[in-house]
């Protein structure tokens, strides 16, 4: 009397099961980065920009970050739901075999090695974060999620920990025909996100750590040509002749106690402008409080509004004086400075005055309360005001800026140094630094 064969034993689902809820939770902190990270490239500011040590922005603004960025055509958060995609799509996958009777072991071998793959990505990312010097919240969120999904694909799913003889080729068939579909949808997401720009990076480096030597040891890492630009910075500084300010402060960010007292003059629709306000957003989150002062002020580039302008710098449209008086409107809002950079973040879109007014008739001040107020006679008065403060300085262009009386290169790493320094241009720090090269006129 023959016996029954024993039946193979079912095929276990909760480790599957637990593999698609991580790659879901995966994919979707990565859309939220993502998400932030566009928000950080628009002028806008993150919930993980804590503080100068526990700080996302710091490691998305990184020199590895972009380098990343510029060789897939999309930003680190975007290869994280690439991978998630990938994991979501393989646990699926493994799921629809089981309920149909068919085989998983070519979606067991792909789980894996997309947990192999992650566990190597968690290394090399959590690297170039504290290189960084850094901590970024989500981002161990993300290395988290990583090691545990390749802690249940190696010992939640069935069969051997390697793909046998032969079991090779259908388990890269899957993982990497899922990773290209899943890149290839994204790409197109992944070339319209900004990349971070110079001024970024050198902003990313830059470290508010008060003990003695930080200062010196920032100098050391510039690159030649940053510490010449930075040595030939104070050579004019020194010699330019501080002046009283023409009108009182109407809008300050930091205390009027401040050792550093900038003020920046920009124009709207001005380039070098856009990169000051970004540096500057950027750099306000890296000095120790109470450091800096600073005060925005208005150079419109257009004779329109501005009667130091010769008659034919107009370019009809109106955007510039548009953007100084609406600015000057919202020197009293609390969000003065988070619509300043966002409007400068959209400078290609302003075309015209509705352009600028839907942005910055977006936060605390009603449009309608805004165009009165930037067609009031007090608010003319007050951006001739600032032509008149500009002019005192013997502004050629913008953008202008101006520390404790004098003009001031408007270079990242010449601004953060002497603010460093509290304004000292002869602190001792600066020793390590180059001689000046033969001096050069202000160029704006």
């Amino acid at each position: 009397m023959s016996k029954k064969a024993n039946p193979p034993p079912p095929v276990p689902v909760r480790g599957a099961l637990a593999l698609l809820g991580l790659g879901l939770a995966q994919s979707a902190l990565a859309i939220y980065q993502w998400m932030e990270l566009i928000s950080l490239r628009g002028g806008g500011t993150t919930s993980c920009g804590i503080s100068e040590h526990v700080n996302c922005e710091t490691v998305w603004n990184s020199p590895f970050a972009s380098a990343v960025h510029g060789l897939f055509r999309m930003p680190v958060a975007g290869l994280g739901l690439v991978w998630g995609l990938v994991a979501v799509a393989l646990s699926a996958l493994y799921l629809v075999w089981r309920r149909n009777g068919y085989t998983v072991r070519p979606a067991v071998n792909g789980l894996r090695l997309t947990a192999a793959a992650g566990v190597l990505a968690v290394a090399v990312f959590a690297a170039a974060s504290a290189s960084a010097g850094a901590l970024c919240p989500t981002c161990l969120v993300t290395y988290a999620l990583t090691l545990a999904f390749a802690a249940v694909a190696w010992k939640g799913l069935p069969g051997p920990v390697m793909p046998l003889a032969g079991e090779w080729g259908r388990a890269l068939q899957w993982a990497g025909g899922f990773a290209v579909a899943a890149y290839v949808a994204l790409l197109g997401p992944g070339l319209k996100t900004p990349q971070a720009t110079a001024a970024d990076e050198k902003v990313a480096k830059m470290s508010s750590s008060a003990a003695p030597g930080s200062l010196e040891a920032y100098l050391g890492s510039l690159s030649p040509q940053e510490q010449q630009a930075v040595s030939n910075g104070l050579a004019q500084y020194r010699q330019d002749t501080p002046l009283a300010a023409r009108s009182p402060a109407r809008r300050l960010y930091g205390p009027t106690t401040a050792p550093v007292k900038m003020i920046e003059w920009t124009d709207s629709r001005c380039p070098h402008c856009k990169s000051l306000v970004e540096v500057l957003a950027l750099m306000k989150k890296r000095i120790p409080e109470g450091k800096l002062s600073l005060e925005a002020r208005q150079f419109p580039l257009d004779s329109e509004c501005n009667p130091t302008m010769p008659p034919q710098a107009t370019d009809g449209s109106g955007v510039r004086c548009v953007a100084a008086k609406a600015q000057i409107c919202l020197e009293s809002a609390p969000d003065f400075w988070v619509l300043r950079e966002k409007l400068f973040a959209a400078q290609r879109s302003l075309t015209n005055r509705d352009a600028v007014l839907d942005i910055l008739g977006s936060g605390s001040v009603p449009r309608s309360q805004l165009e009165a107020c930037v067609a009031s006679a007090d608010t003319s008065q007050k951006l001739v005001e600032d032509i008149m403060f500009a002019r005192q300085h013997d502004l050629h262009g913008t953008p202008l800026v101006v520390i404790n009386g004098r003009e001031a290169m408007a270079n990242p790493a010449f601004l953060y140094a002497l603010i460093m320094a509290d304004g000292d241009a002869n602190a001792e720090a600066f020793r390590v630094l180059p001689p000046p090269q033969a001096m050069q006129a202000h160029a704006h």
